[in-house]
């Protein structure tokens, strides 16, 4: 059957057709994970310490640690069920480091979380305080999307403009600079191209698709997940490749992977627990395919693991597997392995530890992390 399938993976909205059977078993499978309260979502986007969900409604859901406040209910009580977060629809969400930054489904910016004084960040009002509760951000009404980096915030506007605030210390922002002194608390344009189409904040790196296919990226780069082909850090955005067909991207903590319309995966950067997929454990910088299937159509970059979804609705993951509800002989697969063959799955997203997977009838597991 076929199916819309669309989650956030670092803060960016990936859409795909699914079209497929339920998968055949395989020898690599592990007793399924604990099923979470029915929420049949259309957005999912997750972190180290919390997890924000959009309904097909538009509704907002939240779960996880909240001592900044970043679930948006107005408390810090930390809960490990989904629960809806006031009233309002919305259509982008991105999570970072103790805070929530999302769009509206009228085009306005509102975030919330952040520890008092965090003077590296903010939540882009100007001021480095936080809120258990959504402050909009300005009064723009014309962002689509958002994505969040462990401190820094990269947002896209309807006209094709990308935006960033947070901290800099790798050039993150795409503004030109490095340090902590050159960070914002308000969002600031990224040059002046007006042709971004998608974006992806890693841990202290950014990603982003331009509208005629081609890949760019910018902000640290020491195990090489910028995939330009050198290990510099840049403060600006760089060109990757000479490609104009990619449709999805992930950064990660230390590595991205990305995916290009022809339906191949491919991923580059720290590489020492085999998250690349490739069957070595040495780094790549530059992007490097992982196998030969050409039917991927979603995937997400956790710290040190990857995890990807095939047309056919299988699950597969690769990479370190200790934060994962099953382990290994060796505690990593260098090559992607099928798990849990009895679901049909539809997408998936992962934090730094916390892994939440869909399958096609809008049902959430949590396969990794959490309480």
């Amino acid at each position: 059957m076929a199916k819309i399938v669309c989650i956030v993976l670092a803060g960016i909205v990936i859409v795909a057709i699914v079209t497929a059977c339920r998968p055949s078993p395989s020898p690599s499978w592990r007793p399924l994970p604990d099923i979470l309260p029915e929420l049949p979502p259309i957005v999912m986007t997750s972190n180290d310490g919390h997890t924000m969900a959009i309904g097909i409604d538009g509704t907002l859901w939240a779960e996880g640690i909240n001592l900044a406040g970043q679930l948006g209910d107005g408390s810090t009580l930390t809960r490990w069920f989904f629960d809806q977060v006031g009233t309002d629809t919305w259509m982008s969400v991105g999570v970072g480091s103790n805070r929530t930054v999302a769009v509206r489904a009228d085009g306005t910016l509102w975030a919330w979380g952040l520890y008092p004084n965090a003077w590296f960040n903010s939540l882009g009002d100007g001021t480095n305080v936080g809120s258990s509760v959504p402050i909009q951000i300005g009064a723009d009404i014309d962002w689509v999307m958002v994505a969040v980096g462990q401190f820094h915030n990269v947002a896209l506007k309807v006209d094709g403009t990308l935006w960033a605030w947070g901290s800099n210390g790798q050039g993150q922002l795409g503004n030109g600079n490095f340090g902590s002194e050159f960070r914002s608390l308000v969002p600031t344009q990224i040059g002046t191209d007006t042709d971004w189409a998608y974006v992806s904040a890693g841990h202290t790196h950014t990603l982003a698709i331009k509208t005629d296919g081609s890949l760019w990226g910018w902000g640290a780069n020491e195990n090489g997940q910028l995939g330009n082909g050198t290990w510099v850090r840049q403060s600006a955005p760089v060109r990757i490749g000479i490609h104009y067909d990619w449709v999805n991207i992930d950064a990660g903590n230390s590595h991205s992977i990305g995916i290009r319309a022809d339906g191949s995966l491919w991923a580059w950067g720290s590489n020492w627990s085999g998250a690349l997929g490739i069957g070595t454990r040495y780094g790549k910088n530059v992007p490097m395919r992982v196998g030969t299937h050409a039917d991927w159509v979603d995937a997400t970059a956790g710290m040190n693991y990857t995890l990807g979804v095939r047309a056919d609705g299988s699950l597969w993951v690769w990479g370190s597997t200790s934060s994962l509800r099953f382990r290994t002989i060796n505690g990593y697969f260098a090559v992607p392995s099928q798990i849990h063959p009895y679901e049909y799955w539809a997408s998936v997203s992962a934090g730094d530890s916390r892994v939440f997977a869909i399958t096609e009838d809008g049902r959430i597991h949590r396969l990794g992390g959490g309480e």
